[in-house]
């Protein structure tokens, strides 16, 4: 048996490969999907608090994807814990068919001076894998409080609808809603594209 040397095509192929793998491999970068960026910087809703008001947010996904993480304008006391969901939707609502969560302490929220307006990442350690379609993402507080900023009045996002639940209201969630009219919560949701 005779062993023969590998000719300078076979290598510079095995070369291609190795050089290629790792960032054949590497996920692709996340990308807004849905968004309403527009920020009521005059406005804050509460999070949590004594009535334990809960924040959400429908969304539509125009395409498949891993949803990697949410951003909203939130400002929270240290000592919250904030819980994030992503979820099914029933009649444009959240309907408590959980795809993703999250709990991420209220210290990663606060800022200083408080409260600075501006976008905040919550990244899903276990993101859902989602087809076209509309969605949902909640956020509670416990053990502490937060201020969320919502959008401008008006529905400004077309792809779904701002909403909330709190102590005292009837059941179920309830179109977000003040003086002005109904309104989106500010945010942005970012996908890694299949």
């Amino acid at each position: 048996m005779s062993l023969r040397a590998p000719t300078a095509g076979a290598l510079a192929a095995a070369l291609a490969i190795a050089v290629l793998a790792p960032s054949a491999l590497a996920a692709p970068p996340p990308e807004v999907e849905a968004e309403q960026p527009n920020i009521d910087a005059a406005s804050i809703l509460a999070l949590g608090g004594s009535v334990s008001q809960r924040l959400a947010q429908s969304f539509t996904l125009d395409r498949a994807g891993v949803v990697s993480h949410v951003m909203v304008p939130m400002s929270c006391q240290p000592k919250a814990i904030v819980q994030v969901t992503l979820e099914k939707t029933s009649g444009g609502k959240p309907n408590g068919s959980v795809l993703a969560y999250e709990k991420v302490p209220g210290y990663v929220f606060t800022s200083i001076p408080t409260p600075a307006i501006g976008m905040r990442m919550i990244e899903f350690t276990s993101p859902a894998k989602l087809g076209p379609g509309q969605y949902a993402f909640t956020l509670t507080a416990k053990d502490g409080d937060c201020g969320v900023h919502p959008g401008p009045n008006g529905s400004h996002y077309a792809g779904g609808q701002g909403w909330f639940i709190a102590d005292d209201n009837p059941p179920g969630w309830i179109e977000l809603f003040d003086a002005g009219g109904v309104r989106d919560l500010a945010f942005q949701v970012h996908i890694r594209p299949l």
